[in-house]
């Protein structure tokens, strides 16, 4: 992992990572939306019905004219990441651990332990086999933000840990790979904070946002 920051007349611009040779571009006071998911194999019928869908989009895009391409590849990565969620969500045959109430509350304790030090945690969905957090990374005294990739890798190897325990097992518990984005607005903060919070009630385990358990909503935002 490398970082960096670059000045223009004095005022910072955003920061740059690589993460498993991605690039990726944060910027300072603003939100980042994370998801990452346990590690197993997907289903074969989930992944077949996923690639079906963006062979579709793709088709539907080389279909349209130059402008309307260029609006829909914009919004492409958030929709393919939106029904590989669903998906993973619905599918029947994948390890639901997450929704016990004892791991639970060790994947929630390593969210809120950094809270207000490293960062301002905003939301976050604890569903039974992935996670969706979002938080405002803070600013150290150099001026650069806590490195997202770092936060991420302590709550990872923290409640890897602590959840092999209870279980019994070893080796790793969460997948590598994930998806984080920039919020840019207030506009697609609100989307984004629905999004995290009707996760559950989407994939159809509960009828209100604030019955699911592994629901977080900050004070700061209600």
């Amino acid at each position: 992992m490398s970082s960096e920051h670059n000045h223009i007349s004095g005022e910072k611009i955003k920061f740059q990572y690589w993460s498993r040779n991605l690039p990726h571009l944060f910027d300072v006071n603003k939100p980042v939306f994370i998801t990452y998911r346990m590690k197993y194999d997907l289903p074969k019928h989930v992944m077949e019905d996923y690639a079906r869908r963006v062979d579709e989009y793709n088709k539907e895009l080389d279909a349209l004219g130059t402008k309307e391409r260029e609006e829909k590849k914009r919004i492409k990565d958030a929709k393919f990441f939106t029904w590989f969620d669903e998906l993973l969500a619905k599918a029947p045959d994948v390890p639901n651990l997450l929704q016990r109430d004892d791991i639970r509350e060790v994947i929630a304790e390593s969210f809120h332990y950094f809270d207000n030090q490293r960062y301002k945690l905003l939301a976050y969905s604890i569903m039974p086999n992935h996670i969706h957090v979002l938080i405002l990374p803070k600013t150290q005294e150099n001026g650069d933000i806590f490195p997202i990739q770092h936060i991420i890798y302590t709550w990872k190897k923290y409640t890897a840990l602590a959840i092999n325990r209870l279980i019994g097992k070893t080796g790793n518990f969460w997948q590598k790979e994930g998806y984080d984005h920039l919020v840019r607005d207030d506009s697609e903060l609100a989307n984004v904070l629905n999004y995290i919070l009707m996760n559950p009630v989407k994939a159809g385990l509960v009828q209100q946002w604030q019955e699911w358990k592994g629901n977080y909503l900050s004070q700061d935002l209600i």
